[in-house]
């Protein structure tokens, strides 16, 4: 079994930065960081088979992915045994 190690890129930890203040702001911070839990396990899961994911449709270079959980968009490109996570946005 092939595992992959998650790196997550420097504008995909500004965007879930983001996404925290945002819950943090209008819902609460408790919330927020229970979210963004969920959301890092979820991106975690792609350490085994991250093919399985479609490819981006808002990164269209042939070699980014999409992971959808919960209304958001996690891009990323798998480079050797390297998982890249680009971006992170919710979904209009």
């Amino acid at each position: 079994m092939e595992y992959h190690i998650i790196i997550i890129e420097p504008v995909a930890e500004a965007d879930l930065k983001n996404i925290y203040e945002y819950i943090c702001q209008n819902d609460s911070c408790k919330k927020a960081k229970s979210f963004l839990t969920k959301l890092q396990k979820a991106i975690e899961t792609l350490s085994f088979m991250p093919y399985r994911c479609r490819n981006s449709l808002y990164i269209d270079d042939g070699k980014t992915k999409d992971l959808i959980y919960h209304g958001y968009t996690i891009c990323y490109h798998i480079d050797g045994e390297n998982v890249h996570i680009v971006a992170v946005f919710r979904q209009r």
